[in-house]
Parts: structure tokens; C-alpha cells; sequence
């Protein structure tokens, strides 16, 4: 049986709580983060969403009979669909931090010890995959009269007979856990030897240091405190096996282990291929003289390598395979622990995959931190190991320094210094690429630009998930919010990103598609449109764009819209005004200002209208007319348009866009303001819903250039709104337990008229939460954003894979979503507060 085949177990009836104490805390590295004991549980019982209301499924019904039959023609290859509506992915409430820098491919984490739902292949996360059996730390412990014990530092869930003589008898309430990424602490305590071992685990996720972030290598270093009153001998035992875990996989072609040893360490190097890509993984540990390293076979009943380390304390005495259809790896390191003393070891585990090409393989991508490493050199994965382990201290106090300016802020709540940096799990576990410049790019992309070719050769192509289970790649209307993250932490990555997305504009494919919404038939990509996405990993990403085939996105009014509030954001403050960027920018900006006055302003006022569809990221909500959500994003982007045009002193621009924001703004007010918040739309079922997201332009400008934005719309406007969807879509709705539903009716009711009305958008109650931080609301903005975090983190089992969408009650959608990286908005806006100021 494989890993992925085995169930979770079932849910106790009731949870186990735990808080830890102030000693706990120490030995977990401090008092800030996620906490679980081993025997946590959710208090709730949550499920992918699958039971939309009878009016929803009539206004659908059209849609569904499209998707059905579109589902059914693929059925022998549904997973490779870009979205498998009638088999979302199911939660796993054992998930803790990731491991892996970003865009190198991600191993998941069991918080109770195993390795998990492997992101190795670019942009898909095997979520079916269980913790891997054979993937594990094993402890040995021996008495000076010889007694011994030995024990896996983990929890088995499988029912299988591979490796039957590995012990995984710790109980479940002697493991301890505190998750802060990029790092985590779990602590297992063995009362009957009176030994308690900590593992840190690092991956090197720094601020702006690009060469280190995207390295694929995590640190695992342990602390051995033997607090009885004997000596002891300790042995730790890495132990890791070819592989994802998917049966795929794991008997594809021969393995081969090579051990090594150099100054920095010893290790064991174990290649194989992963979907036909050349994969080292290499685990060493810092020590040399305590080392021992050894192969074994995975798949066998009876593991002599278990015995090994049972009878000798090491490695040395066994008969390693060399070569096999499957094969692990050991590195073992062993400690003499005084009486109340303790002891350290430091390992390593490197995956290197330097060449690797998503599932259609039109093309073979050379992964970024291979600018770094010489990817032809055999025993690269070991130099990557041994830098790690060399760097250690330096990462450690990076990463330290980054944190401790809001860790050590004692204006803000715990629950949000936990989830600011967990939400960041996304950079690594996203199904996110980096790739490395290829001159080839010219040829088969040759709507790429010079200008932003120039900037991937030096900081590469990124790419990432829109969700676990939405694969597409940088879907660009959710971006729009994650990008807080990107923006403040590695600045140059956001802005490659929106340079290609500029690029991606004079980009077509005008192969007719059908529409599985509404039925039509037009181009796949439109020229002069941003695109809605970079294309499924699970086809040829970059190449065929636009895998999202729900709507026609080429009439999508936010997408272009965004991109225009995006580019003035990145000209603004991280290119810092930079002329030449403008220069590439603006005609971009003009191109899109011109298309909305033009073809979506259908009555010649300046104000741009929806056209009756779900034409927006909200895309089963219908907008009819002038809808506030659209509207604002106009306003906004009409007044950076204006702003632009004036810096680069473009004086038809000027004249026309000014002309055009005044009688826009008139128009938005005459038509949506309703005494107390802007009505949803003109004309739609939901006319008069609050809703959350209603002045999201006027949001993003402000976060963005507060002095722009003052006379976009009154500020009694502005607080009357936010004032109304606090008391209506956070209080009335689940008395701040939840987030903020997306609409709610005046009378205090849900607005159940469409799915996605009903929901509460993580991403969207964060960008929310900031929009009260911005207008000093600090109280409001963490009422508002808190309950998302206790839901998912505390309640409901999600932490490390938070949904796009939350419901009231039972359901959830869409795990492991791009957009819950918002929460960085609310960052941005505690910054400008003047918050986290020893902050470099």
C-alpha cells in the first residue's frame, strides 16, 4: 500500500487542549506562533462546499450542464483539469510549516513528526500524500547497563506491513509543536527515560536575500536534554526514501545512494527521477566523527537497518543496498549525554531538482538557484547541504531580526503575529516556480520584452498557485491582493511579475473556446487584456495562458483595472519613481483607461458599466450597471492614470482622464450612494447587499498614496461604509467569529441569491481588516481579521492550507489558496501607522 492510499484516521468526539507553560515555551523557541500538542483536534467538522441553496443551482443550471459534460469527456484525466468542481480536496488537520525555500519545490510537515503532500513537481502539491513511512527521525537511547529504546519521532497512520518492526509508540499527547514559518519547534518528551528532544526546523526564508530564499533545503537541528541522573548514550537517525510517496513515483527507474564526507559534514546522497526529472535528495549532519550513513530497502517487512541501530548504535555494521528500483537513506549521528546535561545535532535535507518541466513537457525550465549552484556538478545537493549547515547562525539571526520588529510590538495582538508570518506558508507550499533565464524565451515568447527580460536574467520567473486545486498560475485578480506579501518582502519578484503581465497584453491566441458560464464562444486570450491566469502546471504554463476557461476573462473589468492600480503601486514605492519603468508601464495604462471609456462606458458619462455577468473575480456574482466594486476600482485607476500622465507629462492624458474622473466620480455618487454604504449594482438581485468589498479600488489607492486618494470619494462616505459592513457583514454575521461575509441584505440576512455572495473570502476580510487600520480603526481592523485566523488555525483544522472561502456553518473552499496572503495589507497599513519602526 502506498502512502497516499492510507485514510486519516477518524475524529475523536471531543479535543484535547493544551496551553503551553512558560518552560514550554522556552524550549519551543518562544511564546509567539501556532501551538498544538499531538493530540489536537478540530472543535468543528468542516467540508469542502458542495450543497449550494435551490436558487443558486437554478441561476447555475445552464453552467452546470456545460461543466458536467465538459467533465465527463475528461473523466480519464480529470486531474489534470484546471478546476475538478465534483472532487474538491479535503482538509488534513495534521498539517504544520513547510519545508523548503521558494520556487524550489516544497515537502509538507505532519506537526507530529512526518513528511508530507510533496510540491516537488512544479506547480501541483500532492495533497493525497499521507506522512511517508520511511521518511522519519528515529531516537535511540541507551542506559549504561544496556537497556535500550528506540522509537520513531512520529505518529504512523498506515496500515501496511512495510517496515513492521519500526516503533511509533510515543504517545500522541507527549509531543509538543509551535509552528512560526519559516520555522517550527517540536518538542517529544520520553518520561520513562526522562529525555526530552527539541527539533528546530529552517528553511531560509529572508527578506530580499534571493540567493538563500530560493535554495530547496531545510535545517532540522536538535537539542538532547537528558534530565534524569544516569548518563546516557543518543543516537538521532535521519532516514528518507526516493520518491513522493505517490505510487507513481516511487518505483519509476533506479536509485543510487553515494555517501559522502568533507569538512562541514557527512551525508548520503540518494538519486532517482520524479516524473522522468533527475532528483539527488542528500540528508547529512554536521558531525564527522559520529556520523555513520548507510542505504536500505524501503519495502522490506523485517528493516535490518532498525536492528542496526538497535544493537550497535550506528550504521557501520550494515549490509547497505547500493542501487535498487527503491531505495532509502540513513544518516545517523550519535551523542553521549551526560547526567542533566544536553546535546546537539545539526542535519540537513537537500532535494535538488534542477531541470525540471511541468506535465505537457514542451519545455525544460532550469530552477533559479541554480544561478547559485553549478547544477552539473554530481555531488551538487551535498555543497547545497554543507552551505546550508555553514550559514546556519547567519539565517537563524536574519530571520530573527525580521520577525522580532513585530514579535517584540506590544500594540498588537498575538493571535496576528501568529498568523501574519504562518500565512506566508503560501510562498513555499504554493506549487511556486522560479526559474532561472532562458535565452529561449525570446524565440518561443516573442511578446517579451527586452526591458523585462533584462530583469529576469537577473531575478528570474516566478509563478504560483492560484490554489491547490485551482491550478492556474498567477491568476492575476487575486494577485492583486496576495501581492502585499511579495511587495514587502521581495520586492523584485513582484515587480518581474507585473512586468510579464504587461508584456502578456500584446499576447493573443485566438483559438475560439466555449465558455462553460455563459455559453459563448471568443478567443482564448483577447489582445490588449491582461490575462486571467499563466496557464495550468498540469498542462504548459506561460506558454498557453489562460487555462481558466469559466468566463471569458478578456471582458473582465477588474483584471485590467488591477493591473493598473498594480503598476502605479510598483512605480510608486518599489521602483521609486523609476522613469524608464513608467516609460514601459504607461502605455500599458493608457491602452486599458482608453478600453473602459470606450467599450464598457455604455452611455458616454465616464463611468463604466458590468454587463449583466459575473464579469469580475467574483465570478458567480452577477453585476448589473454601475456596480460599487467595479466603480471604485475605475475611480482608482483613473486617478493613477492621471497621476502618471502628469509625471511623464502627457498632456492629452491629463486632460482627458481629468475630465473623465470628475464626471465618474459624480456618476458613482448619484448612482450607489445610498445614504449609508454604496448599493452593490444598479440593477442585479443583489441591488441594495452590503458589500464587503465595495470600495476596493478606493482601499488599494489609499494603502498605496493616501494623499491620491483623499478626493476620490468623501471621507464621510468612507466611514459610514466601513462603519455599516462592520456592524452588518462582521457582528450580524457570526458576531466577529468569521470574517466578514461577502454580502449581506440591509435586513441583516444573508444575501443567499448567489454562491459566493453567501461566503466569507479570507483574502477579503484581511484586505478589509486594513482598510480599518488605514483610517485608524486599529481596534475594528483586528476584530474584523481574527476570527478568520481562530477559525482555520484553532477551530477547524486548516492551518497551512487556508481556504479561499469559509461558510457559515459546515463547509469550506478551496484549500490552500493564493489570496490569504492579504494579510500583509494589513502590515502595510500598521506600517504606515508608524508601527514596527526598528524594522530594517
Amino acid at each position: 500500500m502506498s502512502e497516499q492510499d492510507v485514510e486519516t484516521e477518524s475524529l475523536p468526539s471531543s479535543p484535547r487542549s493544551w496551553t503551553p507553560t512558560e518552560e514550554e515555551c522556552v524550549r519551543l523557541g518562544g511564546e509567539h506562533g501556532w501551538f498544538a500538542r499531538g493530540d489536537k483536534r478540530p472543535t468543528e467538522k468542516r467540508l469542502p462546499f458542495n450543497r449550494p441553496k435551490l436558487i443558486q443551482v437554478y441561476h447555475a443550471l445552464p453552467f452546470v450542464a456545460r461543466y458536467s459534460q465538459y467533465w465527463l469527456r475528461n473523466y480519464h484525466s480529470r486531474d489534470r483539469l484546471f478546476i475538478n468542481t465534483f472532487e474538491p480536496l479535503r482538509h488534513k488537520f495534521t498539517y504544520g510549516v513547510p519545508c523548503g525555500g521558494i520556487g524550489c519545490g516544497s515537502i509538507g510537515r505532519d506537526f507530529r513528526g512526518g513528511f508530507c503532500k510533496y510540491g516537488l513537481k512544479p506547480g501541483l502539491i500532492e495533497h493525497h500524500v499521507h506522512a511517508v513511512k520511511a521518511n522519519q527521525f528515529i531516537l535511540t537511547l541507551r542506559k549504561g547497563n544496556g537497556e535500550t529504546k528506540q522509537v520513531v519521532l512520529g505518529i504512523n497512520e498506515q496500515q501496511t506491513s512495510r517496515l513492521s518492526n519500526w516503533k511509533f509508540d510515543i504517545p500522541e499527547e507527549n509531543i509538543y509543536y509551535r509552528g512560526l514559518y519559516p520555522r517550527s519547534w517540536t518538542m517529544y518528551k520520553i518520561p520513562e527515560y526522562n529525555v526530552t528532544v527539541v527539533i528546530k526546523q529552517t528553511s531560509p526564508i529572508i527578506p530580499h536575500n534571493y540567493k538563500d530564499s530560493s535554495m530547496p533545503v531545510t535545517l532540522f537541528q536538535f537539542e538532547l536534554f537528558n534530565e534524569s541522573e544516569e548518563d546516557l548514550q543518543a543516537a538521532i537517525t535521519f532516514t528518507f526514501r526516493n520518491g513522493t510517496g505517490c505510487k507513481k513515483t516511487q518505483a519509476e527507474g533506479i536509485c543510487k545512494s553515494l555517501s559522502i564526507t568533507s569538512p562541514s559534514g557527512r551525508g548520503i546522497l540518494l538519486e532517482h527521477t520524479i516524473d522522468k526529472m533527475d532528483t539527488t535528495y542528500c540528508v547529512m549532519s554536521a558531525d564527522i566523527d559520529s556520523t555513520s550513513v548507510a542505504s536500505f530497502d524501503p519495502t522490506s517487512l523485517d528493516c535490518q537497518m532498525w536492528k542496526s541501530l538497535e544493537e550497535n548504535l550506528d550504521l557501520n555494521k550494515l549490509d547497505a543496498e547500493t542501487e535498487s528500483n527503491q531505495l532509502a537513506v540513513a544518516c545517523s549521528t550519535l551523542r553521549s549525554l551526560k547526567a542533566k546535561g544536553s546535546s546537539g545535532i545539526d542535519f540537513s535535507l537537500v532535494w535538488h531538482m534542477p531541470k525540471v518541466h511541468f506535465t505537457s513537457r514542451k519545455r525544460t525550465y532550469r530552477r533559479f538557484y541554480t544561478n547559485y549552484f553549478d547544477a552539473s556538478k554530481p555531488d551538487v545537493a551535498y555543497d547545497i547541504g554543507c552551505y546550508a549547515l555553514s550559514n546556519k547562525e547567519r539565517w537563524h539571526r536574519e530571520i530573527e531580526e525580521w520577525q522580532s520588529s513585530v514579535l517584540d510590538e506590544q500594540n498588537i495582538p498575538a493571535w496576528f503575529k501568529s498568523a501574519l508570518f504562518n500565512e506566508l506558508y503560501y510562498l513555499t507550499d504554493g506549487g511556486t516556480v522560479w526559474f532561472a533565464f532562458d535565452e529561449s524565451w525570446k524565440v518561443d515568447e516573442p511578446h517579451l520584452s527586452e526591458y523585462t527580460l533584462r530583469h529576469f536574467k537577473d531575478y528570474g520567473r516566478f509563478a504560483y498557485l492560484e490554489s491547490w486545486e485551482y491550478r492556474m498560475m498567477n491568476t492575476y485578480d487575486v494577485h492583486f491582493y496576495a501581492s502585499f506579501a511579495l511587495a514587502e518582502l521581495f520586492p523584485w519578484v513582484e515587480c518581474t511579475m507585473q512586468m510579464e503581465m504587461r508584456d502578456q497584453m500584446e499576447y493573443s491566441i485566438p483559438k475560439q473556446v466555449r465558455f462553460h458560464m455563459e455559453g459563448d464562444r471568443a478567443p482564448l486570450k483577447t489582445l490588449k487584456r491582461v490575462p486571467h491566469d499563466l496557464g495550468n502546471p498540469a498542462d504548459e504554463p506561460f506558454l498557453r495562458v489562460n487555462a481558466y476557461i469559466m468566463h471569458d476573462t478578456g471582458k473582465w473589468k477588474d483584471l485590467n483595472l488591477k493591473f493598473v492600480l498594480t503598476s502605479y503601486r510598483d512605480y510608486l514605492l518599489l521602483m521609486k519613481k523609476d522613469a524608464e519603468y513608467l516609460r514601459f508601464i504607461y502605455p500599458a495604462v493608457q491602452e486599458v483607461i482608453e478600453e473602459g471609456l470606450t467599450k464598457w462606458d455604455r452611455n458616454g458619462d465616464s463611468m463604466i458599466e458590468n454587463f449583466g455577468a459575473a464579469d469580475q473575480t467574483y465570478d458567480a456574482w452577477k453585476m448589473v450597471g454601475v456596480s460599487a466594486y467595479c466603480g471604485s476600482l475605475w475611480l482608482g485607476s483613473l486617478a493613477v492614470a492621471l497621476k502618471m500622465a502628469t509625471d511623464i507629462s502627457d498632456e492629452s492624458g491629463i486632460k482627458r482622464y481629468e475630465e473623465a474622473l470628475t464626471s465618474a466620480k459624480r456618476v458613482f455618487e448619484s448612482y450607489l450612494w445610498n445614504g449609508s454604504y454604496y448599493n452593490f449594482d444598479q440593477a442585479s438581485n443583489s441591488n441594495s447587499t452590503i458589500m464587503a468589498d465595495q470600495l476596493c479600488g478606493f482601499w488599494y489607492l489609499q494603502s498605496v498614496d493616501p494623499e491620491l486618494a483623499k478626493g476620490l470619494l468623501p471621507q464621510p462616505h468612507v466611514d459610514s461604509v466601513l462603519e455599516t459592513v462592520f456592524n452588518y457583514n462582521v457582528v450580524k454575521f457570526a458576531d466577529c467569529t468569521l470574517g466578514a461575509v461577502n454580502g449581506m441584505l440591509p435586513t441583516g440576512k444573508i444575501d443567499r441569491s448567489y454562491i459566493q455572495a453567501d461566503e466569507v473570502w479570507i483574502g477579503i476580510t484581511y484586505s478589509l481588516a486594513s482598510f480599518f487600520i488605514q483610517q485608524n480603526q486599529l481596534m475594528k481592523g483586528f476584530e474584523t481579521a481574527s476570527g478568520c485566523y481562530d477559525a482555520c488555525f484553532n477551530r477547524f483544522g486548516l492551518q497551512y492550507q487556508t481556504p479561499e472561502a469559509l461558510y457559515r456553518k459546515r463547509f469550506y473552499r478551496a484549500i490552500g489558496y493564493m489570496r490569504p496572503l492579504a494579510i500583509w495589507s494589513m502590515y502595510t497599513a500598521l506600517k504606515n501607522q508608524q508601527f514596527f519602526q526598528n524594522n530594517n
